[in-house]
């Protein structure tokens, strides 16, 4: 390319310039006919097609151009700008460009046009921030840059002297806006949450505060600082230490540094000096935050006043110290009690058992002088008075024995003294011997009919055989006291699921349903309930509970319909 055509190619780019920010037909006009013959038809076209791409790529530019004079008259705007406005470019073209903005926005933006009148450099001019009153615009808030369209230099200031000779060009100032509304609209939902927080935070009927990233407290609420009786300055950063008991300072820092290292939650009570001077004691819970990319941003943190609590923690553990040692007293005093009973049991069975072997004596004597045996054998009302006596001793002296016996038996069940020897037992004989022995034992004070019922092949039976004898001996001495004469009594023995149930059934007399929870009590006996005036320790039945429970069954009882039940059940072995 020649000299001349390179600077037709110079000239018609400045014209380039200067048709892009002007209103009006984009064309190619050479300033001088020489220049037209220079150029070339296939440059001609190629600069051409040029400018139409520019000016393709100026009218659908995704914001708002525009090329003003100095008085802010709108020279030209882009199509796509034109159209985000709300308006065609020839609506806009002539008409003031303040008129675009929001009323209280003219008087700022009319300041800024003067300013950069009066600097008249091509420099950007940055960061204004306006808002439209465009009623049928997309935007709202736009972020304004303007400068000067470069000219080559001239000066902008009109001189009243100039002459005609040298004429001088209008400046032309370009103006782009662009589109911050979603940006305002997310700094205002921003600042509405940001004073919806605090409003909530300083209302809020607990003590909250705020950390940064970089540990240090930025905010307190208005409860925090009403409770201190200090100032958010004085809190702020780690002023609020300042507060806490000198004590537990050390702790409170260590905490929140663990805590803060590992981005974790804590937790962390210590004592906080209240504005009257008074340390209380505050549970302080901190949670770490975080953006929704997961960048850690600090802590929020809400504290509560738990002297109340504490104060009941110390007096709950002193009353726990004092319960403890209560208990610990009365376990000492039940072991002198077991002690003092035993040994009073032991001393009052050793004369029991001599009185008995004397009465054992004493009728043999009298039945070698007196035939004492036939006159113990008629009935009572045709005994001589000897024979009397002699049954009364006997039979208060075996009552007292017992009474003793099964007295020493439960302490020993209580104090888990008493071992079990398992055997291994066929029920059916075993049950039956049983009953014939308790046949013999009371051939004269047993006067009903026994009938016993035991279930074909039953299993065979581990368990302490003295223990469930005595169980049994127990229950159908109470079943022939409480049941009339020639009632019967039925002893039964089952398979109940994986157990055998043992049943003793006597009738005669019911036990009301408010008597049946205490009836195995220790020296409890049912009022009015011996038609008979049998008599009884009340221990029988409490021995018999210790007993099953002991072998590691259970018992219940069942009366109704002139039917009292009494009902065992014990575990199989495994092992058999």
């Amino acid at each position: 390319m020649s000299r001349n055509q390179q600077s037709i190619w110079q000239k018609t780019r400045q014209k380039q310039d200067i048709l892009s920010a002007t209103p009006a037909r984009l064309e190619l006009v050479p300033e001088r006919a020489c220049d037209l013959e220079l150029c070339t038809a296939e440059t001609l076209h190629r600069t051409q097609e040029e400018l139409k791409f520019y000016r393709r790529l100026y009218e659908n530019i995704p914001s708002v151009y525009f090329s003003l004079d100095t008085t802010g008259i709108i020279l030209s705007v882009n199509q796509c700008g034109a159209s985000c406005l709300g308006y065609t470019v020839e609506e806009l073209i002539d008409k003031s460009v303040f008129n675009l903005f929001e009323q209280s926005e003219k008087q700022r933006l009319v300041d800024v046009f003067r300013e950069l009148l009066k600097t008249s450099s091509n420099s950007e001019i940055a960061n204004w921030e306006f808002r439209l009153g465009c009623p049928a615009s997309k935007i709202l808030w736009v972020k304004v840059v303007a400068r000067f369209l470069p000219d080559g230099g001239e000066n902008y200031l009109v001189d009243a002297k100039s002459t005609d000779t040298c004429p001088q060009k209008k400046p032309q100032i370009l103006m782009v806006l662009e589109d911050i509304t979603a940006h305002k609209q997310a700094e205002d939902a921003l600042r509405e949450s940001e004073q919806r927080f605090h409003s909530m935070a300083n209302t809020a009927p607990v003590m909250l505060w705020m950390a940064e990233c970089d540990g240090l407290f930025t905010f307190f609420n208005q409860s925090w600082l009403k409770f201190t009786g200090r100032g958010m300055e004085q809190q702020q950063g780690l002023g609020w230490l300042e507060g806490v008991h000198p004590q537990d300072q050390e702790f409170c820092q260590e905490i929140y540094d663990s805590a803060f290292h590992a981005r974790g939650k804590f937790e962390m009570e210590y004592r906080l000096k209240r504005h009257d001077g008074e340390y209380r004691w505050i549970l302080d819970t901190g949670v770490p935050r975080f953006t929704p990319n997961g960048k850690f941003v600090g802590y929020i943190g809400c504290c509560l006043d738990i002297t109340e609590r504490k104060l009941a923690e110390v007096a709950l553990k002193h009353s726990q110290e004092a319960v403890q040692a209560q208990l610990e007293e009365m376990e000492s005093l039940n072991r002198l009690k077991d002690e003092f009973l035993s040994t009073v049991s032991h001393e009052l069975r050793t004369p029991l058992t001599n009185m008995k072997m004397a009465i054992q004596m004493l009728g043999i004597t009298l039945n070698q002088e007196q035939n004492f045996l036939s006159e113990m054998a008629k009935p009572q009302a045709e005994r001589s008075k000897a024979a009397r006596y002699y049954q009364i001793l006997d039979n208060e002296c075996d009552r007292e024995i017992n009474l003793i016996s099964n007295f020493l038996d439960l302490q020993r069940l209580d104090t888990g003294a008493k071992p079990l020897v398992l055997e291994t037992i066929q029920v059916q004989q075993w049950l039956w011997r049983v009953v014939e022995v308790f046949k013999a034992r009371n051939r004269n004070s047993c006067q009903q009919k026994l009938r016993l019922s035991v279930a074909a092949n039953l299993p065979l039976l581990a368990c302490d055989p003295f223990s469930l004898e005595r169980i049994l001996i127990e229950l159908l001495t109470n079943a022939c006291k409480f049941s009339p004469p020639d009632a019967e009594i039925t002893i039964s023995a089952q398979l109940k699921s994986h157990n055998i149930q043992f049943q003793v059934i006597n009738s005669g007399v019911e036990i009301s349903s408010f008597e049946l929870p205490r009836i195995f009590d220790k020296f409890y006996r049912i009022p009015s309930n011996d038609p008979w005036k049998q008599g009884g320790t009340g221990l029988g039945l409490a021995l018999v509970q210790k007993l099953t429970k002991h072998l590691g069954g259970t018992i219940e009882v069942e009366s109704g319909s002139n039917l009292t039940c009494f009902a065992i059940q014990l575990p199989l072995s495994s092992e058999l």
